[in-house]
């Protein structure tokens, strides 16, 4: 039986590449991004005008939120636009082509959305770009050593590198059954239901 394309180029060529190239970078543009857009309005002091005018603060919070995911989101698309169209033309396999943007998607909502929250939080408190941007260097470098790592379903970003690669091959994925899936999705939505609720309690600080 002939083996699909896209699984050669997965474990050879461009696609495995890609893949762990953009997941080193996904999480360093993430936080950069999300760190910028506050600190603008730390810098500009843009949070009077929403006191002013009686806005509640948890819109100004998800507006910042709602602004760098659909900014990340639009590379995300652009990206797999390109990787599709690419795919196409030298493999022609719908279903393989299918398996590449699924793939794609779920390392794409995993780390955008985890880290997202999180440097929402982290500029929040340090109100310091560099700082936050060093953290999030920290952080991609941290995913990148620990990724292949069997316990590494603990650690979001690593978990999105995982199950984004579940897709493609599965010899990529952990051992031991659904216990890591199981246990890798509550940690995601409970990290990500802390982070949330820890920006809403710095939005409404005074000192903001």
């Amino acid at each position: 039986m002939p083996i699909p394309t896209l699984l050669v180029c997965h474990k050879h060529g461009f696609y495995f590449t890609y893949y762990n190239q953009y997941f080193m970078m996904l999480p360093i543009i993430s936080s950069v991004l999300i760190s910028f857009i506050f600190y603008i309005e730390f810098k500009n002091k843009m949070y009077l005008d929403w006191i002013t005018y009686n806005i509640p603060r948890y819109q100004l919070l998800f507006s910042k939120i709602l602004v760098s995911t659909i900014i990340m989101s639009a590379i995300c698309v652009m990206q797999l636009f390109i990787l599709s169209v690419f795919y196409f033309v030298i493999d022609g396999n719908i279903e393989n082509i299918l398996r590449l943007i699924s793939s794609y998607i779920i390392l794409n909502i995993i780390v955008i959305t985890t880290i997202t929250l999180v440097f929402a939080a982290v500029i929040q408190l340090t109100k310091n770009i560099v700082a936050s941007i060093s953290i999030g260097i920290g952080v991609s470098l941290l995913s990148m050593i620990l990724m292949a790592a069997p316990f590494s379903f603990y650690i979001p970003t690593a978990f999105g590198y995982r199950l984004g690669l579940f897709v493609i091959d599965n010899g990529y994925y952990y051992e031991g059954g659904m216990t890591p899936t199981i246990i890798g999705i509550a940690l995601l939505f409970l990290i990500n239901a802390i982070m949330l609720m820890i920006n809403l309690r710095l939005i409404y600080k005074k000192n903001l």
